[in-house]
């Protein structure tokens, strides 16, 4: 008896099966029945309209949820595949009226699926863009194949009407959840997501209706009259090369953020060398080849000075860098949502604890906790933080802990301290990017300490006899835009100008406005 063929044999024959001409090509009257089968797949129903609708709001809560499941059974509900295919079929026949008719039965589907994603947006509480969004807003010449090699699987089964595996091919061509993300880009007003999910459900589109096309012309589908040359070969492929093109340039985007984030990572982790890090959020966002923008939170036993300096050295010039010290007593973080992103990393030895205990934690490693209280759901703890802190670095630690614990309010109380002073450019009463900083400061300080009233004066500059008039009008200005900013945090103020005891050495004292808290 002679030997079975190995896997790899079998394959082998699969695949030579596939690609050879068929034995024997249809019969006339089969190909009626088929084309006829398909036509009928592609007709505008009330229930393909129900069936449409129905699996898009599916899709959108499932994409809303982040859930897999609820998607695949959007998926497998909808008859989009159906248009797509009679407008293949069509297309190798030259039918146009069956070609039109498909064409407005996957228009109509479509713009239903999108009203059905719109309303679900709407009305839903939740409204965060997802990964399960974000996967779809990128496609690349990689969903171009898939929706490709799906289409010539379900040509090839509709056409020999084995349709066993048709629910597979629907799940691999996933044409209803892009759909649903255009819905979400329109209800949200994100255009670059609704642009990104439509390029995608196009390119699912025109793939499958490329393959459905050469699978029926390789059956024996052919034009029942033809007048002029044949073009519509040449034009399917004109259209597919100008969809590659974008998804080409999408590819690459993605192969270089995904070579410098892990570049990134790397430089990161050896920044923090003997400090236990772990690297609970990355974004990197790249141009010319690079990284241009990282941003990192990174989790760590004790405080590493200098490691934001040393990662932006070794990237290339003009990067910019910004990474997050957050110190904790152990080094490990809690389990932390990063939605989806990036796995959650737990500790085993490492008991569960609750908000407080995590909090703790944290500020162990950067301070001494004087009390912790809830108040309501949110946890206020007074804090007296190593060294000689100002009251950015008590704000700076609560944003911290903020994103340590993000389902979790956090306030942080800082001690009694002297108000910084607001600077100003010489001869402006503008705010920069550092005034308007210490203004938000000095506000926060204000309301952490109960504090919601405050004497705002600007500076001006003695003269020999006295400050000048025009002194005194910049002095009110700058009094009045520090004054702004507190009042839009809930702060009432009186606004003023005064004249300071000279401060030696310090020209700068007169280019500024300082605050004082009133009871």
């Amino acid at each position: 008896m002679a030997a079975s063929k190995s896997g790899i044999g079998q394959t082998v024959d699969a695949i030579r099966e596939a690609i050879a001409p068929p034995a024997r090509l249809l019969t006339d009257s089969e190909r009626s029945v088929a084309a006829a089968e398909i036509y009928e797949a592609g007709r505008l129903t009330p229930a393909y309209s129900f069936m449409l609708f129905s699996a898009c709001g599916i899709a959108a809560l499932g994409l809303l949820q982040s859930s897999v499941a609820v998607i695949i059974g959007a998926m497998l509900i909808s008859p989009l595949m159906g248009p797509i295919m009679a407008m293949g079929m069509a297309l190798a026949r030259l039918d146009t009226r069956a070609f039109r008719a498909a064409a407005a039965t996957l228009a109509i589907g479509a713009a239903l699926s999108i009203a059905a994603s719109i309303l679900i947006v709407w009305i839903s509480p939740l409204k965060d863009a997802t990964p399960e969004i974000l996967s779809r807003t990128r496609p690349t010449l990689l969903d171009l194949i898939v929706a490709l090699l799906s289409g010539f699987v379900g040509a090839y089964l509709t056409v020999n009407r084995k349709g066993g595996a048709i629910a597979g091919v629907a799940i691999a061509t996933a044409l209803m959840p892009p759909l649903a993300v255009v819905g979400y880009g329109l209800a949200t007003a994100n255009w670059q997501i609704a642009g990104g999910a439509m390029l995608l459900f196009l390119t699912n589109v025109v793939s499958i209706l490329g393959a459905v096309y050469g699978v029926a012309r390789r059956y024996g589908f052919r034009p029942q009259a033809r007048e002029g040359r044949a073009w519509e070969t040449w034009a399917l492929l004109a259209v597919m090369v100008a969809l590659c093109v974008p998804l080409a340039v999408s590819l690459r985007s993605i192969v270089i953020e995904a070579r410098e984030t892990t570049r990134v990572r790397g430089v990161v982790t050896e920044a923090f060398a003997g400090a236990s890090p772990h690297i609970t959020e990355l974004v990197v966002e790249t141009g010319r080849g690079g990284a241009s923008e990282v941003q990192a939170v990174v989790v760590t036993r004790k405080y590493v000075p200098g490691a934001q300096e040393a990662v932006a050295r070794q990237l290339k010039a003009g990067a910019h860098v910004e990474i997050e010290q957050i110190v904790t007593a152990t080094g490990v973080p809690p389990a932390i949502s990063s939605g989806g992103a990036l796995a959650n990393r737990v500790s085993p030895t490492i008991a569960p604890a609750g908000p407080e205990q995590k909090l703790r934690a944290m500020l162990g490693g950067v301070g001494r906790v004087e009390s912790m209280r809830r108040e309501g759901e949110a946890l206020e703890v007074s804090v007296v933080l190593n060294g000689s802190a100002d009251l950015a670095e008590y704000r700076a630690a609560e944003q911290a802990a903020q994103r340590f614990l993000p389902q979790t309010p956090v306030r942080i109380v800082p001690p009694l301290a002297p108000l910084p002073a607001v600077r100003f450019a010489y001869g402006t009463s503008a705010l920069g990017a550092d005034g308007r900083q210490a203004a938000e400061t000095i506000a926060w300080a204000l309301n952490r300490w109960g504090l919601k009233s405050a004497k705002v004066e600007g500076l001006a500059t003695p003269g020999s006899r006295g400050p000048r008039a025009a002194d005194l009008r910049v002095a009110l200005a700058r009094g009045e835009a520090v004054a702004s900013v507190l009042r839009e945090r809930g702060i009432a103020t009186s606004v003023g100008a005064s004249v300071p005891d000279a401060v030696e050495g310090d020209p700068a004292a007169y280019l500024a406005a300082r605050v004082t808290a009133a009871p």
